[in-house]
């Protein structure tokens, strides 16, 4: 937000500047500091999120410097430290035709940008870079590059982003506005080459390791993932989140043996974190150790309690014994805390069905459809629900809602076909298949399974699926 703009100080002028402050404010006896001292004080503070000390800088300013060209660009600091964007404006509009202080430039960028006026906020820092030393000034790119990403313009974000990459404060964060970038240009092995770039740089730059392995894990070459978080775990034996990510995707691959030993491997090195402990859990229960599956899902709970893969691993425990019961109060505390995850919600949806509270799970397939209404998945829900409650018209329309919002989907298609079957609705049973067939022919062995005896044993419509299965394997 602030720019460096000290340079009449060094660091240990400065150093010495704040501790004469804070004496002064310690034994309540604040006296006489010039509108370029207070400046640097607010600076500092913001920097250390003290924003009661930017306050009583700000009203030292007030009382003793209101007609320093300075004056406006303090105050409009104090607002802009709590992003009151509203009131700072105000006092950077009476500077903004006279000012060539760079570090104004910077603060107005700043402000507009929290106004929605990015396109402004990029000339303001722009012509911040203008007006200030060559040497002093590759912060301000990183500035404009999450400008250009807030307008999708993400060729010009990535050029800035990388301009300032090496006076970025925080580069594990800049390199995630990379990867992003690179990612919504659909070029992510343009991503990979560049990471791979950044470690021919910095071997032991566990934040670029990190990224490259994020990076594939988008691509989902989940081997090669693994891969990099290793060797982060080469650098640092303690970094919590590339044992988390091995695991995680180890899980994913249904490798639950290799998940527990990397795992404990963790344990043996002294880390421990609640969701290390849940995918310990998840990996012992799918190894048919519920029990200690259960005890580590406690543990994560005892670290946080407010974990929800916890409380939904112990629920999906549950829901494997039939124990739908208690499935339902674990996946509570789970939505409670993650009221955005729809598979909780779906899991929900099932243990409500299986128990006959058909009402409980349309009420949670409506949280699912506020949350995400273009799922497939929760039309064929929806549907299930209504023919368990003998309902057909209700299904038919929850199927037609989701073509109507989804188009051609072959999933919706093929249940269309099979309801029109039950209905005796035969032509429009086969339109639908035909339909489906020739979007999707893979999927054809869903509607089989729907009711094999009755779908093999019509000739027409075995003949149709053999025909398209021809066609597709030509």
């Amino acid at each position: 937000m602030g720019f460096d703009n000290d340079n009449f100080l060094d660091d240990y002028e400065i150093k010495e500047l704040i501790e004469r402050f804070e004496n002064q404010l310690e034994h309540d006896m604040l006296s006489f500091f010039d509108a370029d001292e207070l400046n640097i004080i607010i600076d500092y503070y913001i920097q250390n999120d003290e924003l009661d000390k930017v306050n009583i800088a700000a009203k030292l300013a007030e009382k003793f410097h209101s007609s320093s060209p300075l004056f406006n660009t303090i105050m409009a600091k104090r607002y802009l430290s709590v992003q009151d964007a509203e009131n700072a404006i105000k006092y950077l509009e009476e500077n903004e035709y006279n000012s060539q202080d760079p570090d104004f430039y910077v603060n107005l960028g700043y402000c507009l940008s929290l106004l929605n006026d990015h396109k402004k906020s990029i000339y303001a820092y722009k012509k911040a870079i203008k007006l200030c030393d060559k040497e002093n000034f590759e912060d301000i790119y990183s500035s404009i590059g999450i400008e250009y990403m807030l307008i999708r313009e993400y060729e010009k974000a990535l050029k800035y982003l990388k301009l300032g990459l090496r006076a970025c404060p925080d580069i594990a964060e800049q390199y995630v506005e990379i990867a992003n970038c690179y990612f919504f240009l659909d070029k992510g092995e343009d991503a990979v080459d560049f990471f791979k770039s950044e470690i021919d740089l910095n071997p032991y730059s566990i934040d670029a390791w990190m990224m490259l392995g994020n990076c594939y894990l988008r691509l989902h070459l989940l081997e090669k993932a693994i891969e990099q978080y290793e060797y982060v775990l080469a650098i640092d034996q303690h970094h919590k989140t590339a044992y988390v990510h091995i695991a995680s995707i180890l899980n994913e691959l249904d490798r639950y043996q290799d998940s527990i030993e990397i795992i404990e491997e963790a344990f043996r090195n002294k880390v421990e974190k609640p969701l290390l402990y849940c995918l310990y859990g998840e990996a012992l229960a799918k190894t048919g150790n519920k029990l200690d599956a259960v005890t580590n899902f406690r543990k994560a709970i005892e670290m946080d309690e407010n974990t929800a893969e916890a409380y939904a691993g112990i629920a999906f425990i549950f829901c494997e014994e039939e124990n739908h019961e208690s499935a339902i109060k674990f996946l509570k505390h789970a939505i409670k805390l993650a009221p955005y995850n729809t598979d909780y919600l779906y899991v929900m949806v099932e243990q409500h069905n299986k128990i006959g509270k058909y009402k409980s799970s349309l009420k949670y397939l409506k949280e699912i459809e506020e949350l995400s209404p273009y799922d497939v998945g929760l039309y064929i829900a929806y549907m299930e629900v209504y023919i368990m409650l003998d309902d057909v018209k209700k299904a038919v329309k929850s199927i037609e809602k989701g073509l109507k919002l989804l188009g051609r989907e072959p999933a919706l298609l093929y249940r269309m076909s099979f309801i029109s079957f039950v209905n005796e609705n035969y032509s429009m049973g086969m339109m639908y298949l035909e339909e489906a067939l020739s979007i999707d022919c893979d999927g054809v062995q869903e509607f089989i399974d729907f009711d094999p005896n009755f779908v093999l044993n019509d000739e027409n419509i075995v003949n149709l699926i053999n025909e398209y299965q021809s066609k597709n394997n030509k």
